[in-house]
C-alpha cells in the first residue's frame, strides 16, 4: 500500500504532467524518477524522484545528455552538489483528510470559467505564461480565485493518484491565515471522498499546517548551479 509521501509524489507528478502537456513538452519516467525531454516551465522542475532508493547516478542517467536545471527531490534523501546542483528551498508534504457532508463556504469563491477570470487569476498569480487558459476545459483541474475587496486570492486543484493536489495557493491579502481553513472544505465540495496533498514551505507551510493539514514528510528542490 503506498504511504501517504508516496501519494503526495505521485500526485504531483500528475500535475507537472498535466502543466507541461499544455505546453507540448514531452515527457518520460521510471520507476524511479519522472521527468521532461526539454525545458520544462518557469517554477517547474526538470526531473521529479518517486522512490527513495534513487541514487546520483541514477539521476545522471536519467538525464544523459539533456540540459536539466531543476530537480525535485521527493524524499529529501540526496545530496546533488557533485551533480553541480545547490539547494533552491527546502519545504514539506502536507495532508488534510477529506471533509464528510461539508456544508458550502465563502461563496466569494468561485471556480474559473471564462478567460476574463483567468486573466485576473493568472495577472495576480505572475503566472500568465506558466499555466495555460487550456486547462480550464479539463475535468480534472479546477482553478479557483477569491475577489474581496479589490484583493485576489487563488490555488489550483488537481486529480491524480486517487488524491486532490492543491498547489499554486497565494493572497495579495495580509497573511495566509484565512486560506487554509476554506481550502480543504472548498475542494472537498467540488471532489468528494478524496484526501488532499500537496507541498509549501514558509509562511504558507505554517498556515496550513496551524489550519488542520498535517506535514507527511520533507522535500528539496535543488537548483543548476550556472545555468
Amino acid at each position: 500500500m503506498n504511504s501517504l509521501i508516496d501519494i503526495a509524489v505521485s500526485n504531483n507528478i500528475s500535475w507537472c504532467g498535466i502543466v507541461c502537456d499544455s505546453h507540448g513538452i514531452a515527457q518520460t519516467s521510471n520507476k524511479r524518477m519522472w521527468g521532461v525531454l526539454s525545458k520544462a516551465p518557469d517554477f517547474y522542475p526538470d526531473i521529479i524522484t518517486s522512490s527513495r532508493q534513487v541514487t546520483n547516478e541514477d539521476i545522471r542517467e536519467f538525464f544523459g545528455d539533456r540540459s536539466i536545471s531543476g530537480i525535485k527531490d521527493s524524499f529529501a534523501n540526496l545530496d546533488l552538489t557533485a551533480l553541480g546542483f545547490q539547494v533552491l528551498f527546502e519545504a514539506e508534504w502536507i495532508f488534510h483528510p477529506p471533509f464528510l457532508n461539508v456544508e458550502p463556504v465563502d461563496t466569494l469563491w468561485c471556480i474559473i470559467t471564462t478567460e476574463e477570470q483567468y486573466s485576473i487569476w493568472s495577472a495576480a498569480s505572475g503566472l500568465e505564461h506558466v499555466i495555460k487558459p487550456d486547462l480550464l476545459k479539463r475535468d480534472d483541474v479546477k482553478i479557483f480565485m477569491r475577489e474581496k475587496d479589490g484583493a485576489v486570492s487563488g490555488f489550483i486543484a488537481s486529480l491524480g493518484a486517487n488524491a486532490v493536489g492543491v498547489s499554486n495557493v497565494y493572497s495579495v491579502e495580509n497573511g495566509t491565515e484565512q486560506l487554509w481553513p476554506e481550502i480543504a472544505k472548498i475542494v472537498s465540495t467540488v471532489f468528494p471522498d478524496l484526501p488532499l496533498v500537496g507541498y509549501e514551505h514558509g509562511d504558507f507551510l505554517e498556515a496550513a499546517l496551524t489550519s488542520g493539514w498535517t506535514s507527511i514528510g520533507p522535500l528539496r528542490v535543488w537548483l543548476k548551479t550556472n545555468v
